[in-house]
């Protein structure tokens, strides 16, 4: 179980990162460029481009896990004419420093060995529409700009991309994404996470909450300044629909592209116009760099308003890049399909949770252990065996899909779990409680599913992917900040 650690172990604590982080962020911030030698961390979205959610730290283990202590603990600040300052981005780890996102549109980067503030900047947001005033949801990347080397952190606003100087949050650059619509300059808002990969950002085009849909689609830019290099649509001109409010899967060179769409436009919950066509709705796509189709493959006969991809597709299997792409769709299945080129139909199909709706959807994406072969997947409400839960987290055979171990939690599993090299898995959970439930953080046991500590999150709902890196484990909850905790 959780016990808070003594002083003097959080001091001792706070020397050690003191010491590392301040060796590792002399080398980062004098020579503008993040060091060679740095292997662990957690530089984007899922930690990469391939999306497969393990930390090389191994700092907690399944038997430390049981027994942990908060290091520290940030709560984000109110300000004033702004959203809530509601986490639902993930924490990015780069040398020493956390660099997250609030929905007040404020963006911080923290000491990871104190949580102090080191700078922020305010980014803009969106007014209430048809979803609630908000900012930043996405999670940012910080990587070495391509031609400078100077590291850079990518952060999407609520419509903007901005590349902010990592040493001090000056913007460097920033693009607009969405469409600008003035009839309704508010129809499109900044889901998906940024991809960096080979010197080209890409982010999905999506709507703020259906009501009204967008042409939804991938921007593909400059990595260096910005600049839009192409853009692909998922339906055709003068339709509406087909959000990419997942973040795009690559390819370690970035030649291949996997995205996940979202629902066509539904009558009479959306107003199509006449004409509308679905194109590439409710589809994994299969897309060059270069934003052009290869292959689409879209779920059979399951169409309607919230049977739509918002699972960001995760690759894995044998070979570099993994031989298989999957991504679990709002009716509860997790699809597996040949990557490359994509397949005519899945190799396998998991229903591991219920059709989405008010007890939340299948949402997370798949956490691949490409070391030992370990694919593990998580759910909103399901039954295992005889007993129905409010989440899930299996571990399942890439091959087959057959299930190895399931575990029940209380709550929708919404954000990805993360793995770390130790074995240990951490999960936050956030809708769909069942009445005896509450929504919390999990470390489990990832080669036997069992269930290692319950962390004290304050009963705060987490929508976003707990980060391990060194000896810590951030977790972002929406309401009560962001915690860091430790082995005891």
């Amino acid at each position: 179980m959780f016990k808070q650690g003594s002083l003097a172990r959080t001091r001792r604590l706070t020397l050690l990162y003191g010491l590392v982080g301040a060796v590792l962020a002399a080398q980062l911030w004098a020579a503008g460029a993040a060091p060679a030698a740095v292997t662990v961390g957690w530089p984007q979205y899922m930690r990469g481009p391939q999306h497969d959610s393990v930390s090389r730290s191994t700092a907690f283990t399944p038997s430390n896990a049981g027994s942990v202590s908060r290091v520290w603990h940030w709560q984000p600040p109110a300000i004033a004419g702004k959203p809530a300052p509601d986490l639902d981005a993930s924490p990015t780890v780069v040398a020493g420093r956390v660099y997250i996102g609030a929905e007040s549109g404020g963006f911080y980067a923290l000491n990871e060995a104190t949580g102090a503030v080191v700078w922020k900047i305010q980014l803009d947001t969106e007014p209430a529409v048809t979803c609630q005033a908000q900012g930043i949801t996405s999670t940012a990347a910080v990587l070495p700009d391509p031609v400078t080397s100077a590291t850079t952190v990518y952060v999407s606003g609520a419509r903007y991309l901005y590349a902010l100087a990592a040493a001090t949050g000056a913007i460097i650059w920033k693009t607009r994404i969405g469409p600008a619509d003035k009839s309704n300059p508010d129809a499109y808002y900044n889901w998906s996470s940024p991809t960096v990969v080979g010197g080209h950002i890409y982010v999905g085009l999506s709507s703020s909450c259906d009501h009204p849909l967008i042409r939804g689609g991938v921007v593909e830019l400059n990595q260096h300044t910005g600049q839009v290099l192409h853009t692909w649509h998922s339906v055709p001109a003068g339709s509406i629909g087909g959000s990419v409010w997942s973040s795009v899967a690559a390819s370690p060179s970035g030649r291949d592209l996997w995205v996940s769409t979202g629902n066509e436009c539904s009558p009479p919950l959306e107003a199509c116009g006449a004409g509308n066509k679905v194109g590439r709705s409710l589809s994994i796509v299969h897309l060059s760099g270069s934003l052009k189709v290869i292959k689409a493959w879209r779920v059979p006969g399951d169409t309607g308003h919230n049977r739509d991809f918002g699972s960001s597709p995760t690759l894995f299997g044998t070979g570099t890049p993994p031989s298989e792409v999957g991504a679990c769709n709002k009716n509860g299945t997790y699809y597996a399909l040949a990557a490359k080129p994509l397949g005519s139909s899945p190799l396998w199909a998991d229903a591991i949770g219920n059709p989405g709706g008010a007890k939340g959807a299948c949402l997370a994406s798949a956490v691949w252990d490409g070391k030992t072969g370990a694919l593990y997947l998580s759910s909103n409400n399901t039954t295992i065996g005889t007993t129905s839960y409010g989440g899930s987290i299996r571990r399942v055979d890439p091959q087959t899909g057959a299930y190895l171990w399931e575990t029940g939690l209380p709550c929708t599993v919404i954000g990805t779990p993360t793995l770390n090299r130790a074995g240990v898995l951490a999960a936050g959970t956030r809708d769909g409680c069942l009445s005896q439930g509450r929504s919390g953080a999990y470390l489990i046991d990832a080669s036997t599913g069992a269930i290692l500590n319950t962390l004290p999150v304050g009963g705060s709902r987490v929508f976003s992917q707990p980060i391990f890196d060194q000896r810590t484990l951030l977790v972002a909850t929406e309401t009560r900040g962001l915690f860091d905790f430790a082995p005891s």
